[in-house]
């Protein structure tokens, strides 16, 4: 979306959906790492006001809620460190976020601290984890901009190479793609966002395949700063207009809280995605039974690939570490391969030790059958 001119807009339904899966995921992620350690921070660098023109909470305020309820069951610390450039947006969101305190008690209060700061984000941001200690610690970065690509390599690279540090980026390839290849700033705005100068290669890249293959250079670059899983969320707004938000982590806990919250995240918002594993790409939409066409395809060929086969678990694994799909997904697409003929395993209950073969000259599923073993 266009940078917007007031100091508070409206919410679209994509906003929505990325508010609605940010607060799934720290609704797991505080939890887990407050039981292990003393003290975690949360940062955003484009906090914006906290608040939008028909009174929905911004995600500054959806995080503090998030923590406080959070630091009720464990008596430990939280840092909230908030930066915007836009003055107006600053004063605004100071009084949100005093408004979200006061709905709290002071014994919550004092442990869960927000700075916010006026400025743009970078460098600043970065100084300001290290002059508090954040860095090297449990952290959360929102990096929600408007789309750029805003955010420097050089920030990723440094916030990668923490360990404990986990990233939501948002990025969007439309600029690029329209104005970088006669515009020498966009182009060098791309640079500074991947860190090289490979993307310029989208510049031969079919129309069809530009947007794509952005993507998945930006999710190596996110892999070359240092975050080992990557996972994307393909959004389009009411104009037809492309964004991509994208999650960075080093630890496969973190890929599957992640994962269990983008597929609980509200299916009327918009939010769809491709396995890029799936080597017909079908569109994903968000739905009470998930499409796992896909999955079963690329299981089916990981098991190929075997000759003595795949055991459930390592099924799992690659479920969760190399598709957009959950490790829980994984046994009922096996019972649904073998049931069709295409694999085969021992008998009795498919379990995570169950051995997964390719049977005898198994069949190709034509399309429609695919779907209809979907309802």
């Amino acid at each position: 979306m266009a940078v917007p001119k007031e100091a508070v807009w409206d919410r679209d339904p994509h906003t929505a959906a990325k508010h609605d899966l940010l607060k799934r995921y720290l609704e797991a992620w505080a939890p887990i790492l407050l039981s292990r350690k003393d003290v975690i921070t949360y940062a955003e660098g484009f906090a914006g006001a906290g608040i939008y023109k028909q009174g929905e909470p911004g995600s500054p305020v959806i995080a503090y809620d998030v923590f406080a309820g959070a630091l009720h069951r464990y008596p430990k610390r939280m840092r909230v460190i908030l930066m915007e450039e836009d003055p107006r947006r600053v004063r605004e969101l100071e009084h949100q976020m005093a408004l979200a305190r006061s709905r709290h008690t002071d014994h919550i209060a004092k442990r869960l601290t927000v700075d916010i700061q006026e400025g743009d984000f970078h460098p600043a941001l970065l100084e300001k984890l290290r002059s508090v200690g954040a860095l090297g610690q449990p952290l959360f970065v929102l990096l929600d901009s408007f789309g750029g690509p805003d955010i420097p390599y050089s920030l990723l690279h440094e916030l990668g190479h923490q360990r404990g540090t986990e990233v939501m980026v948002t990025f969007g390839p439309t600029f690029l793609t329209r104005f970088a290849k006669k515009d020498e700033g966009y182009r060098q705005r791309g640079d500074e966002a991947f860190g090289n100068q490979e993307w310029q290669t989208v510049f031969q890249q079919p129309s069809s395949h530009k947007f794509t293959f952005l993507r998945e250079q930006y999710r190596g670059t996110l892999r070359q700063a240092g975050f080992t899983h990557t996972l994307y969320f393909e959004m389009v707004d009411e104009g037809g207009r492309l964004l991509y938000l994208l999650f960075g982590t080093q630890h496969e806990l973190g890929l599957e809280k992640m994962k269990d919250a983008m597929w609980k995240v509200d299916p009327s918002y918009g939010v769809r995605y491709r396995d890029p594993r799936d080597a017909k790409q079908q569109m994903l939409e968000l739905e009470l039974e998930p499409n796992t066409a896909p999955l079963r395809r690329i299981l089916r060929d990981f098991v190929s690939e075997a000759p003595d086969g795949r055991t459930v678990l390592e099924l799992q694994r690659y479920a969760l570490l190399e598709t957009v799909y959950r490790p829980t997904q994984v046994i009922k697409v096996v019972r649904q391969l073998r049931d069709s003929g295409v694999v085969t395993t021992g008998p009795g209950a498919i379990t995570n030790k169950t051995r997964v073969t390719m049977a005898t000259a198994a069949p190709e599923p034509s399309p429609s059958a695919e779907q209809e073993a979907l309802w």
